[in-house]
Order: structure tokens, then C-alpha cells, then sequence
């Protein structure tokens, strides 16, 4: 499988990651205020650091915490707290995704403010169903 290069805005976090299959997209008020709008992402996968200078946590959740630069204030990752070693990672650090990946799931339908719907058809999630996929709540 080809890997892509993911870093941040200023490249003090650096990585590769597995090209995906597909994309996810948040609408929790959560991930729109951490990213500033739906927040879209690998699904949880490996990520290979190269450079990891800047990466700091913050726990944004007594499941999940949250993955950004520390120098440049980019937004990176989201993990669950029970297995760190796999990874949400933003679509916006990945180069080269190609233009053929689909979003396949919306997570948090209930939250989706009305002044924005994305393109196409796909599984929509509620919170309740989203917790019960994961098994966090």
C-alpha cells in the first residue's frame, strides 16, 4: 500500500500514514470548534512519526484525546484513549489523497449545523450510535 507524507503547517510534526480507503467527517461541536468547521479525517489507522517535536495532547474527553502542534497550533490527530497506537488524522495534514477517496461515514448527524451539508450519500451517525461503535461514552 503507497504511504502519504502528513505534516503540519510549520513542519515541527512530520509523519506518513497508509493512503486510505476512505474518510470520515465529524460534526460534534467538539471537533468544529478544534478544527473551525466538520472536521474530516482518516479512520483510525497507524501513524509512522518522522518528526514529532511539536506534537502535544490534549485529553478532550475522559475517552479520546487531541494531537496539534504546539508551534503552529495545526490540528493533527484524535485517538482514543484505550489504544493510542491508532489514529483519526485530519485530512488536511495528508499530501496526496487522492481525489477518488470518498467520505463514507458523517459521525454526530444530530449536531450538523444547517448552513452546510456535504455532497453525496453515505452512513449517517447519531452520538448514541457513535458511542456504541466505539464503545465510549
Amino acid at each position: 500500500m503507497t504511504k502519504l507524507n502528513g505534516k503540519c503547517l510549520c513542519g515541527e510534526v512530520a509523519f506518513k500514514v497508509e493512503e486510505p480507503a476512505h474518510l470520515d467527517s465529524c460534526h460534534c461541536g467538539q471537533c468544529r470548534t478544534w478544527s473551525g468547521s466538520v472536521n474530516m479525517s482518516l479512520d483510525f489507522t497507524m501513524v509512522e512519526f518522522e518528526n514529532r517535536k511539536g506534537l502535544k495532547w490534549y485529553r478532550s474527553s475522559e475517552w479520546a484525546e487531541r494531537g496539534f502542534c504546539s508551534t503552529c497550533g495545526s490540528s493533527l490527530f484524535y485517538r482514543l484513549v484505550e489504544d493510542l497506537s491508532k489514529m483519526s488524522v485530519c485530512v488536511g495534514a495528508v499530501q496526496g489523497i487522492s481525489d477518488d477517496v470518498k467520505i463514507t461515514k458523517e459521525f454526530f448527524i444530530e449536531e450538523k449545523p444547517g448552513f452546510y451539508n456535504l455532497e453525496g450519500e453515505r452512513e449517517k451517525l447519531t452520538g448514541a450510535e457513535v458511542f456504541a461503535l466505539y464503545g465510549a461514552e
